[in-house]
């Protein structure tokens, strides 16, 4: 098992702390954002529950450990999406069958329930039963993403654990033990613009999308300051569509940020005259309407699947053009 990244050990020593002391809850809902690890911090936990050495950290020596490492551990059931479906009843009934036979290694039994808001309602309700009459030495450690809907009725008999973004100086901290040769000034705006999520951030810069990032905000500028589709819509990536447009909207909304003199908490502060020279003949409702425009474009490319991606852009894009930068450089003239 890999060491557990820096920013989650004070939640895991919390956690297994309150289950040394015999206070431990048989139901952790773990909120947050992707790019956190959270995944990590519950196999750590998972395997805490399944050692037989009940020291704060699983010995890694003893069958039980021996086995969890192997990930073959008979006590340990992991409900997750298959093929990128929601997480079915029938899924749920396989394990839920499982837990009611005594545990094969004699000790705990752990289900991690990864992504909450995938489960169906059926298979919801099928697992609320066993939340709320928890059966002895049954464990259930259920990850949701922070913003996504989630039952009422699971959250309400789950203990709830909200993991929060490092500083910005431990990130980069973390960051810099895994890119020892790149700078700080890389290492911020990838930061930034994975809204302070490290392993996002690493992955921003492994994959090169700084430079891509200020490729396509480059062609950006050019389709609006010619008016003209085409010279941004071949710079569109259908692998990293959405990310794409969230480098958009975030030069946006530092934009106008900028408009309304607020200097601080930009993601795009390393091309801050960039933003300057997009938001100096741009009002604050024209940059409000970008938002719009933007987000409803956004909820489109999410939601008409029937439709050519790229129809969706054009429109969107000529949307920008007709209603936000055609009457403003007008006006200009």
């Amino acid at each position: 098992m890999q060491p557990l990244y820096p920013w989650l050990i004070t939640d895991y020593q919390k956690i297994t702390y309150a289950f040394q002391r015999g206070l431990g809850h048989h139901a952790l809902l773990f909120k947050g954002d992707t790019g956190l690890g959270i995944e990590e911090l519950i196999f750590h936990i998972s395997g805490f529950l399944l050692c037989q050495s009940h020291e704060v950290h699983p010995c890694g020596h003893c069958h039980q450990c021996r086995l969890y490492q192997a990930n073959n551990h008979p006590d340990f059931y992991h409900l997750a999406p298959i093929e990128d479906k929601d997480i079915g009843v029938d899924q749920v009934r396989e394990v839920l069958e499982k837990l009611t036979q005594s545990a094969q290694q004699g000790g705990n039994k752990v289900v991690f329930i990864d992504g909450a808001n995938r489960l169906t309602e059926a298979a919801a309700n099928a697992i609320l039963k066993n939340l709320e009459e928890p059966r002895p030495n049954t464990y259930f450690l259920i990850k949701s993403e922070q913003g996504l809907p989630l039952l009422p009725t699971i959250y309400s008999r789950c203990q709830p654990w909200l993991i929060a973004s490092p500083s910005a100086m431990q990130s980069v901290a973390w960051l810099q033990t895994q890119l020892p040769n790149i700078s700080e000034d890389i290492l911020l705006p990838a930061l930034r613009m994975s809204a302070y999520r490290p392993l996002s951030a690493l992955n921003f810069v492994q994959e090169n999308l700084l430079e891509q990032r200020t490729t396509l905000l480059r062609h950006f500028w050019l389709f609006y300051t010619r008016l003209s589709p085409l010279e941004i819509l071949p710079s569109f990536d259908k692998a990293i569509l959405f990310q794409q447009l969230d480098w958009i909207e975030a030069f946006v909304n530092d934009s106008l940020k900028y408009k309304l003199g607020i200097f601080s908490g930009w993601q795009c502060a390393d091309i801050a005259k960039g933003i300057e020279r997009f938001a100096a003949n741009l009002s604050v409702d024209s940059l409000l309407g970008i938002q719009q425009i933007l987000q409803k474009l956004r909820t489109d490319l999410r939601e008409i699947n029937a439709v050519n991606q790229e129809l969706i852009l054009l429109d969107g894009l000529t949307q920008l053009i007709t209603k936000i930068f055609a009457p403003k450089l007008k006006e200009i003239e």
